[in-house]
């Protein structure tokens, strides 16, 4: 569970029945304490409602057909991406404006998003009459209609059309997409899990199944991103089974795609992965971007934090000093970390075959640096650590670190 969500510690059920006395009838005494039982649909949907009214003073109803969304899970998303957001965003960027594809019956995810990051807005999309219609409700009782607006889809069209309708510059889209390709799916993948489900599960067949399954939508996703690059900082989505991460992460590579990242969220018995790609230079912290799932080492995309031991006593001047013998590099000064620089370099002038052309001048541009990085200098023993903000070319980054050694 991502360490900033308040769930890593359950909550007191018993303490949540007196904030939504609703949940109280369903409330179950054990040798452990209180609980609810998860096979039961409606202590299940009644649970949803409590966390939502007490934690974040949001009405959302669900109809009984369709699928109650778990609040724990649904914030690690949000959570995530906002990581990603302050890690790749500036303070001078577009505002902050998702969109969510195929929204569900709730909507959790604009509602919660915009009462986790207040000034943000949302455009959704959502496929099935039903849900659409249980979702524009959702979003009015909530006082939402000013910052989240959902359009009806079609199966037939594009998934990231609020792109092609609009001009505006989006900064992330999220997706929580059908994981399976058929009801046979559904029952093969019960039949592989070592244990039963600890919950119910409501979803719909609409909900749950599309052609393809989510390798399939994921994609398309990922080709239509490719028309539209940088109108949309971050494309993002969610995935249900391990083996889809390895095949998007196939197709971004085959379409030179090497600045993406990945994630895994769990939640009990459930694990969930997540994977977002972007056509900018802003890359992830490793923290953010890469997990240590065996597995999927292949598939990580590379290191973008490197720790260096330097050979003396390291200090911020020295390092400064090295920085700016290097033709077209710059120095920033970060105010609230006296040990850090942001080096900005304009040009590729320190690798081997940059030497090799010294009778040519350098190409420096004065608009959009080719690399930027953070170096921050440790003491008591510590490696120096750097940290590549913006990149157009990994390689550089790895030629560059090579030089502060």
């Amino acid at each position: 569970m991502h360490p900033r969500n308040p769930y890593n510690v359950p909550p007191d059920f018993h303490e949540l029945a007196q904030a939504y006395p609703p949940l109280q009838r369903h409330l179950l005494q054990t040798a452990s304490g209180v609980t609810i039982d998860f096979h039961d649909e409606l202590a299940q949907r009644t649970l949803t409602k409590a966390l939502l009214h007490r934690d974040f003073n949001l009405d959302l109803t669900v109809p009984g057909d369709r699928l109650c969304p778990p609040v724990p899970n649904r914030l690690n998303y949000i959570l995530w991406l906002q990581d990603i957001i302050q890690a790749t965003s500036h303070p001078e960027d577009d505002p902050i404006i998702g969109i969510d594809i195929g929204t569900g019956a709730s909507a959790i995810y604009p509602a919660l998003f915009c009462r986790v990051v207040p000034d943000s807005a949302f455009v959704a999309t959502e496929l099935d009459e039903r849900s659409f219609l249980s979702s524009q409700e959702n979003v009015t009782r909530n006082c939402l209609s000013q910052r989240v607006q959902i359009f009806r889809a079609t199966a037939d069209g594009p998934i990231l059309f609020p792109l092609v309708s609009t001009e505006i510059r989006f900064t992330f889209t999220m997706c929580n997409p059908p994981f399976y390709s058929s009801a046979e799916d559904i029952a093969q993948s019960a039949e592989s899990k070592a244990f039963p489900p600890s919950a119910v599960c409501t979803g719909s067949e609409v909900e749950m199944i599309t052609d393809g399954g989510e390798v399939a939508f994921v994609c398309k996703m990922v080709r239509e991103s490719l028309v539209h690059r940088e109108r949309c900082q971050w494309y993002t989505s969610m995935l249900g089974k391990l083996s889809s991460v390895t095949d998007v992460v196939k197709l971004l590579r085959e379409h030179d795609i090497d600045n993406y990242g990945i994630t895994e969220f769990v939640q009990g018995q459930t694990r969930r992965w997540a994977i977002g790609w972007s056509f900018g230079d802003r890359r992830l912290p490793d923290a953010i971007g890469r997990i240590t799932t065996p597995t999927l080492r292949h598939a990580m995309p590379s290191r973008t934090s490197l720790r260096e031991p330097l050979p003396t006593k390291p200090r911020v001047q020295s390092l400064r000093a090295l920085v700016d013998s290097i033709p077209g590099a710059s120095v920033i000064e970060v105010m609230s970390d006296p040990l850090a620089l942001v080096c900005h370099l304009s040009a590729n002038t320190w690798t081997r075959a940059a030497r090799r052309k010294q009778g040519a001048a350098p190409r420096i541009s004065a608009e959009r640096p080719l690399l930027v990085v953070q170096c921050r200098v440790r003491e008591l023993q510590q490696p120096c650590d750097g940290r590549e903000f913006g990149c157009r070319n990994m390689w550089l980054f790895q030629t560059y670190k090579r030089i502060l050694s």
